[in-house]
């Protein structure tokens, strides 16, 4: 149903006033019950946020917390119509906001993103998995990969270290994020750029790793084809033990 042109005005003004607190004479609502609008709104979000971020809230302080909260109900212009997406909101107003290099903490981008991924990737629509079976050959068969899943680039190890330590970390970090077959839940594996390599190309290909066993090869430096095979060997059952290689593509 189409909203007419008052009821919008209402709703704007409403909205602004829940965000930056400046009153305004907003017609059929009571002065005095604006602030209770204002606080429930207020509390939903900071719930939300706080549920979305425990790793951030417990890094930075309630108080520091509480200050970045407050920015982004005052400033920020979330568009999302879903809940659960506002964190990701919260995480682009703030590295659009330079916040962590004004805060003196240049891992605040990655502490963020790396705990919306999680909700993202929990929240992901679901992807058909194929068809696989448990028994197969590591190099001559072709995998079955978890289709649920994303792959995370980031400067600091904030997957892997407390913010103290990982903040003196900087670098190149893959992170593999997927969910985990039948129980839903999400999990995380921290990978060389090497693996990664191995990882995409076999899911771009969709071949047996045997076919790419060359230009592995000849990306990795590895000459030995018997140390080659027994490292893919490992990488793979490892993936399988962690449910991300789900088994082998039926034939």
């Amino acid at each position: 149903m189409k909203l007419n042109r008052d009821t919008i005005i209402i709703q704007e003004e409403l909205g602004e006033y829940c965000r930056t607190g400046k009153e305004a004479a907003i017609p059929g609502l009571s002065p005095g019950r604006l602030p209770h609008y204002r606080r429930l709104i207020n509390n939903v979000i900071r719930d939300v946020l706080d549920s979305g971020f425990p790793i951030s809230l417990a890094a930075l302080g309630e108080e520091q917390w509480d200050k970045m909260v407050q920015d982004f109900f005052a400033n920020g212009q979330p568009g999302a119509p879903q809940v659960w997406r506002l964190p990701f909101e919260f995480y682009k107003y703030h590295v659009a906001s330079e916040t962590g290099n004004r805060l003196g903490k240049p891992y605040l981008d990655d502490l963020l993103y790396f705990e919306w991924m999680e909700i993202e990737v929990f929240n992901m629509p679901d992807r058909p998995y194929p068809d696989y079976q448990e028994k197969g050959n590591p190099l001559e068969n072709k995998l079955a990969f978890n289709p649920e899943y994303e792959i995370v680039r980031m400067s600091y190890p904030v997957h892997m270290y407390p913010v103290e330590e990982a903040e003196g970390l900087k670098g190149n970090y893959f992170l593999l994020i997927y969910r985990m077959p039948e129980s839903g839940y999400v999990n995380f594996l921290n990978l060389s750029a090497l693996n990664i390599y191995v990882l995409t190309r076999l899911i771009e290909e969709d071949v047996p790793v045997a076919q790419l066993r060359g230009e592995i090869a000849q990306s990795t430096g590895i000459e030995s084809a018997k140390y080659l095979d027994e490292a893919l060997e490992k990488f793979i059952g490892e993936l399988m033990q962690k449910k991300f290689i789900l088994g082998y593509q039926k034939i």
